[in-house]
Order: C-alpha cells, then sequence, then structure tokens
C-alpha cells in the first residue's frame, strides 16, 4: 500500500506543476495582451495561437475592459479562475480515494 501511495503521490505532484505551467502560460497571454504586444510576431502569435484553445470556453462570460489604454481580457482571467477551480476539486477528489 505504501509503494502505491508513494506513486500516486508523486504523479499528483507531477500533476500539480504542470497544472502551474498551464496556469503561468495564460498569465503570459493576459501580460502580452494588457501590454498590446505585436500579435504578428511569432512568439506571440504561438502564444495567442494555442492558448485560444482553452480560453475559447470562457470567451463570452464577461466582455473585455479596457484600463488605461490597455486591453483586460476577462476571458483570460475567467479561464485561470475557472481551471484553478476545476483543479482545486479534481485535486480534492482524488485524494479522498487515496488517503495516507
Amino acid at each position: 500500500m505504501r509503494i502505491l501511495s508513494s506513486v500516486f503521490s508523486s504523479i499528483l505532484s507531477i500533476v500539480l506543476k504542470l497544472f502551474w505551467l498551464f496556469e503561468l502560460f495564460l498569465f503570459l497571454r493576459l501580460s502580452l495582451k494588457f501590454l498590446g504586444a505585436n500579435p504578428q510576431t511569432l512568439a506571440v502569435n504561438l502564444v495567442y495561437e494555442y492558448s485560444d484553445v482553452v480560453v475559447s470556453p470562457f470567451v463570452f462570460i464577461f466582455r473585455d475592459i479596457y484600463w488605461q489604454d490597455h486591453l483586460v481580457e476577462m476571458s483570460v482571467i475567467s479561464a485561470i479562475v475557472g481551471y484553478a477551480i476545476a483543479a482545486f476539486v479534481v485535486f480534492k477528489i482524488l485524494r479522498l480515494f487515496f488517503k495516507d
């Protein structure tokens, strides 16, 4: 049983680190939009293209706003919060099944 618990905690740790990288990627998109990065450059275009897929379920929840002439994408903020809540719930459910 200890081996199973050790494997589970290793997998949970890796998944948690991947989740934080995912959240960081969304925050990068939010920062690039806020700072007005040129979407025609390769790096910025790749960030926008790959993050569009994960942001798309949250696009029409709130309208984007401008704060001091900077775009604040509310869909990205909604995605960051939504995926954080989903990850929290999933991790709590998994911990119910694999208690020490």
